[in-house]
């Protein structure tokens, strides 16, 4: 009986093993009727100018290296979506699908970007009659620099000399952003009084 019990666990693992979820091959979509690839699932193999689900597709998958052209009308007709990479979250109407014929241009290598550039002059501000607000002060060569060792002293006399050259007397408050372990003005107000 041990036996029995022992050789059923093993064809029961046996099973389970060998039914997860048929491996995915090229030229293969997968359409799932719920999202996070639950629910029913249709296997369109090539293109398929029909499409009959019964239901609207919450998430769909692809093979790696495929691009799939999914549209809500039979024939191939818009709307259409292209898809590159498995999504987890959809919910497209779909009546026909085929395997595009462009292949997906390798992912660029991660460049480090410096934060947004404003434009010269001071960057975007916010000017009033006795006050001017910038959230991101800027000269010709870019981002202010507070200062390298991130004082608050050091910042006030930043801020300072910066609304100095927009025409305003000092700083009456300023904040630092770090970004890439550089300090930089933030959100300044430019005012004709002292602080």
């Amino acid at each position: 009986m041990r036996n029995m019990t022992g050789l059923g666990i093993v064809a029961m693992l046996a099973v389970a093993l060998a039914s997860p979820a048929a491996a995915q091959r090229r030229g293969e979509i997968f359409l799932f009727s719920q999202p996070d690839f639950r629910g029913q699932r249709q296997v369109v193999s090539g293109a398929n100018e029909d499409v009959r689900l019964g239901w609207v597709p919450g998430s769909v998958r692809v093979a790696p290296g495929d691009v799939w052209e999914l549209c809500g009308r039979t024939r191939y007709r818009s709307p259409c979506q292209r898809v590159a990479e498995n999504m987890a979250n959809v919910g497209w109407a779909v009546r026909s699908a085929r395997p595009s014929r462009v292949v997906p241009l390798p992912e660029p290598l991660p460049v480090p970007l410096p934060g947004p550039v404003p434009p010269p002059g001071g960057g975007q501000s916010l000017r009033g009659m006795s006050a001017e607000f910038f959230p991101a002060p800027s000269d010709r060569s870019g981002r202010i620099i507070s200062c390298s060792s991130g004082g608050a002293s050091c910042a006030a006399e930043s801020a300072n000399r910066f609304c100095r050259s927009r025409g305003w007397t000092a700083s009456s408050f300023e904040r630092q952003e770090t970004v890439r372990g550089r300090n930089f003005l933030a959100d300044v107000l430019c005012t004709r009084t002292r602080r």
